[in-house]
């Protein structure tokens, strides 16, 4: 019965924790969805933790604790704090950005964290009650606990569809009570056992369970929608526009992926870079959002003559220079003004390339095009076209700042060498995003275009660029070759419209910020300067004096919304008027923020036995507390690598986590159970395999999945799952294997649990961080240098050097 709870426990807290991203994604932003795994494995840590403190009143707990009686206490306990957090997170007003204005807002922030930590302070206690009361069973534990966290990682994903987030989490919370019957009802083995609470207090434990269950009955009815309903942030494009009047939502669906919502409402506007001297009307409008934010316009009864207000439109420039295309490619993101442009134009053929299924059959629902839905690699290496125009489309988020964490693949070097690759001598590519003030991302994106046609042996690169501007939005355009013989009229296509050019070759500085005037023509200026710094290979030194990151990225760095260098950081601070609002924005700041936290929080959960029990305590030696720690550590590192690796082929990143999560949780279960045969000497051998097999998949990784981006899904999954599959199963051996046979005492077992998961929460957000600064595959590099850790200190168990310091 104990192993049945630890499966279904961990089944139900990873659905827990995988829903708590999709509620996070919704009701606040992407950037903040990471902190739920610190959230985790805080409240796991926390739950051995306690278990230490609670060995200093007494011997034996772990078999008080591992009691059914006691048992079925803590699954109550679980089930009811699970619920009640949700609710309290849907019932708080916590804004998180009134945060510098409102302290109240601190204290809203401090009891959503606590609260979300209890269920998993319970879950990770039961979990560490499990390992402290048998340990002959570690690996049967160990693979009971990572074999229900991986159906809990994949159960939303299934389920979603049926279900929104609010009433899953409901349901999968009220699985474990499936225990409590047998638990309380079972004769026991033996007439002593012992237990926290008597069988006269069964009853209590079944009436809680019941009211448990009528109470999530009655949540699950459709009249209380309105309690579990996610509503997403105000600040967000979907909760502006739905306060105007006769707006509302006509439909939504929600998956693992985002939940789309379309409204219907006679005050859409949306044509981005729309010249002011357009005196016609607009096509009526409808709108779909992904997580409430990332709107995507559809244009009604859109043809070739009610699109011609984009011929007024910034994006069009690159239609111009190509008139009437034979072959166009939309790679689309947020917006829908592309169509339009590519419709005005009058080509031949247009391809739509929408990586979320459930919009790209909107997209085909409503314009009679060709919509492929997938991301635009696997497109292109599924079918290798070319094309006369590539537009890519992506304007960002509604609020700047919140997309520095999210990966993006379309405005990689990689990508931009794939795009120019697919264009027919002559052929354009066009980018169209928001200008932001300081310049940042359109010099990103000029640079990365210049380097892209330099890796193609272009001897010319600024003169295949040409960058236009209004008040508000850019677009950049590409040509492949020399530009086309139509590209002297670009002139008067800016004059007739009251656009500002940017950068051409050659261009002079009257000719630049003439109507969206600024009191200096900044992004002109930059991008002079970035070009001069090309023309005398000084690009690095211009880069590193430059008050923000404005690098191009790769795929190993698919960051291009992050912009923050920590040493300009005050300077940056300086820039925006002194206001630390503006700065609380970046996703960046957030995570070291919380790493912080993090950091204090694990100070006190390692120390906080040490400090209160003092003569009692019985610590971990050295070697044996860095080893645990370096365990967890490099097991966290291994997944959050295969978690950002898999966004390219899967092309969102809950999508990726549930894959990745899952199948670590699996194979990993697999090396725990087998771990139960390892002899003790045999363990440093388990890590020099595990170690080799990290550092082969770091070198491979990258060049296999590109490999089976262009595969059905159940190819991809299978594929995915085969690649990390050696470096999981011997990642499950280390943790379960050494609390077999490196601990004795069932207290030491709680203080390597609470180590392993503090490791664990610094390494979810240290990742991050390391991803954005140095790139995807430097997570990989530190899994492995924790591994030698551990490794070393496996050997310093047996009488190393480790040990001998301990001593």
């Amino acid at each position: 019965m104990a192993l049945i709870a630890v499966f279904l426990i961990s089944l139900s807290s990873l659905a827990f924790e995988v829903l708590l991203t999709r509620v996070f994604a919704i009701n606040q932003w992407n950037h903040l969805s990471f902190m739920v795994i610190g959230i985790a494995l805080l409240g796991f840590a926390a739950g051995g933790t306690w278990l230490s403190l609670l060995d200093a009143k007494g011997g034996r707990w772990e078999q008080r604790l591992s009691a059914e009686p006691s048992m079925a206490v803590i699954v109550v306990l679980y089930v009811f704090s699970t619920i009640f957090a949700f609710l309290s997170l849907n019932a708080l007003p916590l804004d998180y950005f009134r945060l510098p204005l409102e302290p109240i807002q601190g204290i809203y922030l401090l009891l959503a964290f606590v609260i979300l930590t209890l269920p998993f302070f319970f879950a990770g206690m039961w979990l560490a009650v499990a390992f402290a009361a048998f340990p002959a069973k570690t690996g049967s534990v160990y693979f009971a606990s990572m074999a229900g966290s991986a159906c809990g990682a994949a159960l939303p994903a299934l389920l979603l569809p049926l279900w929104e987030e609010g009433r899953l989490i409901v349901i999968t919370a009220l699985v474990p009570l499936v225990v409590i019957p047998p638990a309380i009802y079972r004769k026991p083995a033996a007439a002593s056992e012992p237990a926290i609470v008597s069988r006269s207090h069964h009853r209590f434990i079944a009436a809680a369970s019941v009211l448990i269950l009528i109470a999530g009955g009655l949540l699950l009815r459709p009249g209380s929608r309105h309690w579990l309903s996610v509503e997403p942030s105000p600040y967000k494009s979907l909760s502006q526009a739905l306060r105007l009047p006769d707006t509302h939502v006509t439909r939504t669906h929600q998956d693992i992926a985002a939940r789309i919502d379309e409204i219907a409402s006679p005050y859409i506007r949306f044509a981005p870079g729309l010249s002011l001297k357009y005196r016609g009307a607009l096509p009526e409008q409808r709108a779909v959002f992904r997580d409430g934010d990332s709107r995507l316009v559809l244009y009604e009864d859109l043809n070739t003559e009610t699109a011609d207000f984009a011929r007024y439109t910034l994006s069009y420039a690159g239609y111009h220079l190509v008139p009437a295309p034979a072959e166009v490619l939309i790679v689309q993101g947020d917006g829908g003004v592309a169509v339009a442009c590519a419709l005005a134009s009058g080509a031949g053929s247009i391809t739509l390339v929408e990586k979320n299924p459930v919009v790209a059959a909107r997209l085909a629902a409503q314009y009679p095009l060709s919509v492929y839905a997938g991301n635009f690699r696997e497109y292109l290496q599924r079918f290798d076209r070319q094309f006369d125009v590539i537009h890519v489309e992506n304007w960002g988020t509604s609020l700047a700042g919140s997309a520095a964490l999210d990966q993006h693949y379309d405005f990689t070097r990689d990508s931009f060498a794939r795009y120019l690759a697919h264009l027919k001598t002559g052929g354009v590519l066009i980018l169209s995003r928001n200008l932001q003030l300081p310049p940042s991302d359109s010099l990103r994106m000029w640079a990365t275009a210049y380097q892209a046609l330099a890796d193609l042996g272009v001897d010319r690169p600024g003169a295949h660029l040409l960058m236009l501007r209004n008040w508000d939005t850019y677009t950049l355009i590409v040509f492949r070759s020399s530009p086309p013989a139509g590209s002297a009229d670009i002139s008067e296509f800016i004059e007739e419209r009251n656009f500002d050019l940017v950068y051409s070759e050659p261009v002079q500085r009257h000719q630049v910020n003439r109507y969206a005037v600024y009191d200096q023509p900044f992004y002109h200026i930059e991008i002079m300067r970035l070009y001069q710094a090309f023309q005398t290979e000084q690009t690095d030194l211009l880069l590193k004096d430059y008050p923000l990151d404005i690098a191009v990225q790769s795929d190993n760095r698919p960051f291009p919304s992050r912009f923050i260098k920590w040493h300009r950081l005050p300077q940056l601070y300086q820039s925006t008027g002194s206001r630390l609002y503006y700065l609380l924005m970046s996703g960046e700041v957030v995570v070291a923020v919380v790493l912080a936290e993090a950091i204090a929080v694990s100070m006190l959960l390692l120390g906080l036995p040490a400090l209160v029990i003092r003569k009692k305590y019985r610590p971990l030696t050295a070697g044996r507390f860095f080893y645990f720690l370096s365990v967890g550590a490099g097991f966290m590192f291994i997944e959050l690598f295969f978690i950002k690796q898999f966004v390219l082929v899967f092309g969102h990143p809950t999508v990726s986590f549930t894959v990745a999560a899952a199948g670590m949780l699996i194979f990993s279960a697999i090396g725990g159970l087998l771990s139960q045969r390892l002899p003790a000497p045999a363990l440093p051998a388990s890590i020099v395999l595990l170690v080799v097999f990290l550092a082969l998949t770091m070198v491979f990784c990258h060049g296999l999945l590109i490999r089976i981006t262009d595969g059905s899904m159940m190819w991809k999954v299978a594929a995915s799952l085969a690649l990390l599959a050696p470096s999981a199963v011997m990642a499950g051996i280390p943790f379960a294997a050494g609390m077999r046979t490196l601990l004795q005492q069932p207290v030491n077992r709680t203080q390597a649990w609470t180590a392993n998961g503090c490791a664990s929460i610094l390494a979810s957000i240290v990742s991050v961080q390391v991803a954005l600064t140095l790139g995807i595959s430097f997570i990989m590099l530190a899994a492995i240098g924790f591994y030698i850790i551990a490794l070393v200190c496996s050997y310093g168990n047996r009488g190393g050097l480790l040990l001998r310091l301990s001593r």
